[in-house]
């Protein structure tokens, strides 16, 4: 019996394909095309118990779309959202090759929407640091409208300032206190970083590299230090730097079983913190 499967959950970032970009990419073997279908992932939210997931952009629109465009990106992932109503939740993508007032103008668009609940920003992918001033416009606006924002923060290890480091992030905080700031992969291997700061913090990709380098408990122990009422259960499904996609529930639940964290914290990080974090409680 595994508590963290048995209990309904949120995964809070995961990524899903849609189906036109699927079918122009059917000779392609990738994770994100063989395993990104959402009528697939329904699949896994029963077996696994996952009542809602949050949807992903990568910041990049040739991911999601054949017009290649974020309009199209969002019309994409909004028809996801309504095919399964009550399952998903999505993020509002960004693309900073456009104007930023453009950019801005999309957003107002989006989040008329009531399935958009934040926006997305990927430093890696778009090779501009979260601390630029393209980034510092969207924070900007994400605080004005007290809009979450998620923000991909895996950085190079021999990189104290790469694009999407917790320093960095750490600056656009100080700069925009009252901003709601979820940081997804903790920060990769710079996490002590972002410990004490506050800010959301959700369990995708990184937790297998953890458990890998430091062991289950001492692991364990920098969850802890994260702040059970900071702590988000995410994956990142279908991807994983070492996991096979079909692998990566059924791992995270034996890393988490194997830890001490009593039922009344399981639930706070597999629902309660992320339904406060985007407003529902």
């Amino acid at each position: 019996m595994s508590k963290w499967k048995d209990i309904s959950k949120i995964d809070a970032h995961i990524h899903l394909t849609p189906d036109d970009v699927i079918e122009a990419n059917r000779g392609y073997d990738g994770k994100f095309i063989v395993n990104g279908a959402s009528i697939d992932y329904i699949e896994v939210m029963q077996k696994y118990n996952i009542e809602k997931a949050f949807i992903m952009p990568f910041n990049d629109p040739y991911m999601l779309s054949m017009e290649f465009t974020v309009e199209a990106v969002h019309n994409n992932l909004l028809k996801i959202a309504q095919a399964y109503e009550g399952k998903f939740y999505c993020f509002a993508d960004i693309d900073i090759r456009r104007n930023i007032e453009e950019t801005l103008r999309e957003l107002n668009r989006v989040f008329k929407n009531e399935f958009f609940i934040g926006i997305k920003l990927h430093p890696t992918n778009t090779g501009y640091p979260i601390d630029g001033l393209y980034y510092e416009k969207i924070f900007e606006y994400a605080e004005k409208n007290s809009i979450l924002l998620e923000i991909h923060s895996y950085p190079r290890e021999i990189l104290n300032d790469d694009v999407c480091s917790p320093i960095r992030i750490k600056k656009m905080l100080k700069k925009y206190p009252k901003a709601k700031v979820s940081v997804a992969h903790l920060g990769g291997f710079q996490f002590e970083e972002l410990i004490g700061t506050g800010v959301y913090a959700n369990i995708s990709a990184v937790l297998p590299d953890l458990v890998n380098r430091y062991d289950i408990e001492e692991t364990n122990k920098i969850l802890r230090d994260f702040g059970i009422d900071r702590l988000v259960f995410a994956t990142d499904y279908p991807d994983n730097r070492q996991l096979r996609p079909e692998d990566i529930y059924d791992r995270y639940f034996v890393i988490l079983d194997s830890m001490d964290f009593n039922d009344e914290e399981i639930e706070k990080i597999c629902k309660t913190n992320a339904l406060r974090m985007i407003g529902e409680l």
